[in-house]
């Protein structure tokens, strides 16, 4: 790292820097590269800013200073989040390997680095790759049209068929996030080593863009052993997205927004435990009878097609202890608009934790609020989670009785 960088202590989630004094320049590309991930707030000196972290925690450099947000809660929670479904085994080596001292890049570079090593080391996948190519002999299918149309190159006739090839996307998402974590410029050495070792097992497989990445990519017989590699993978690669250049300036982020990955977590986890006799998805949902209004509700449980149950996760509970009333009032709406008698409400880490159930003045609904606790063991975690998705069951198992009250009802 050049001598001139500026380390910042490590802020927390939600806190805020000491005063700093930066260079101009390195001043104008934090602020442009930090986005929603980080507020930077002006003192009288001109020269001198402090930082605010939001939801946002990983690490953001920029030439001449990086600056870390630490999670609230314990590395062994944060890393049993981002690798929501996978083994609890595949993360106990994390907690004994980075502690809360070590730095938390190196931790998620090295946990996707070992997905991405146990998954691949008995070998790669392969698969059909559709190919046009000019060949000296016939291969697959002569392109009779592309002949006529070029009849000069008859020596090389254009010919498709399909190459048995370890060239595919799964494999290319392995490539472009072992590329992506590799071009961390303060990635430590021994996390280094290990990723280009890996990066050796991907020679012809071709590079691709990170956005190539976006969609997950279906998981058959053939491929399902790469599943939980690829879903950390395709993370790993939003946390890196930003790459902001202002003339010389390049800024590099590894950053994570906890509220989202809270969210999926609990989805995840969720899924996984009521799997056979419920299921959750976040599909949007009508809000009026017009079908002009859409809503996204986190946790929408179904039992085949009926729905059962709907509610939401929400990571960030005030410091009071109290949810907002806008996350009541986002409930209230989806309970009213999919016809349910109670709303359930997932949140986390409140020293005062909210009223465990409210009933809605003039309407009856039920909203339950139920904590899932991430400052404590992963033992203690789980547990939570196992008495929410049995809470889960017993409302889906209650009759509805409920009259849906128009109100909210938006007619055009």
């Amino acid at each position: 790292m050049p001598p001139s960088t500026i380390e910042l202590p490590a802020i927390p989630e939600h806190g805020r820097s000491g005063a700093v004094r930066l260079p101009r320049d390195t001043r104008a590309a934090l602020v442009a590269a930090a986005g929603e991930r980080l507020v930077i707030h002006a003192t009288a000196d001109p020269d001198v800013i402090t930082i605010g972290a939001t939801s946002w925690v990983g690490a953001l450099a920029v030439p001449g200073l990086v600056v870390r947000v630490m999670p609230k809660v314990s590395v062994t929670n944060f890393f049993a989040m981002l690798g929501a479904g996978v083994a609890p085994e595949a993360f106990e080596h994390e907690q004994v390997t980075w502690s809360d001292t070590d730095e938390l890049i190196d931790g998620v570079a090295y946990f996707a680095i070992r997905l991405i090593d146990s998954a691949t080391m008995r070998g790669l996948v392969h698969g059909y790759v559709a190919r046009d190519e000019r060949m000296r002999t016939i291969r697959g299918r002569l392109l009779v049209e592309e002949f006529a149309r070029r009849p000069w190159a008859a020596a090389e006739p254009q010919c498709r068929y399909d190459d048995f090839t370890a060239d595919i996307v799964e494999n290319q998402l392995f490539r472009c996030t072992l590329q992506a974590m590799l071009s961390w410029p303060q990635l430590a050495p021994q996390v280094r080593r290990e990723a280009l070792r890996v990066m050796g097992r991907f020679e012809g497989v071709s590079d691709t863009p990170a956005t190539r990445h976006t969609a997950p990519v279906a998981v058959t017989r053939l491929n399902e052993h790469y599943e939980d590699a690829m879903r950390l993978s395709r993370l790993v690669l939003q946390a890196m997205s930003l790459s902001h250049e202002a003339g010389d300036q390049q800024a590099n982020s590894l950053m994570v927004d906890m509220d989202d990955l809270f969210r999926r977590w609990i989805v995840q986890e969720l899924d996984l435990r009521l799997a056979l006799d419920l299921r959750i998805d976040g599909e949007d949902v009508w809000l009026d009878e017009a079908r002009a209004v859409t809503m996204a509700p986190d946790l929408v449980v179904r039992r085949g097609s009926e729905v059962v149950l709907v509610g939401d996760a929400k990571y960030s509970v005030g410091a009071d202890g109290y949810l907002a009333s806008r996350d009541y009032l986002e409930l209230i709406a989806y309970t009213t608009a999919m016809g349910q008698p109670t709303g359930l409400l997932v949140h986390c880490n409140s020293a005062r934790s909210p009223e465990s159930e409210i009933v809605i003045r003039n309407a009856g609904t039920r909203i339950l609020c139920r904590p899932i606790r991430l400052d404590g063991s992963y033992a203690a975690v789980c547990r939570s989670l196992d008495r929410l998705a049995d809470l889960v069951r017993e409302l889906a198992e209650t009759p509805s009785e409920f009259e849906v009250p128009t109100l909210l009802s938006v007619r055009q």
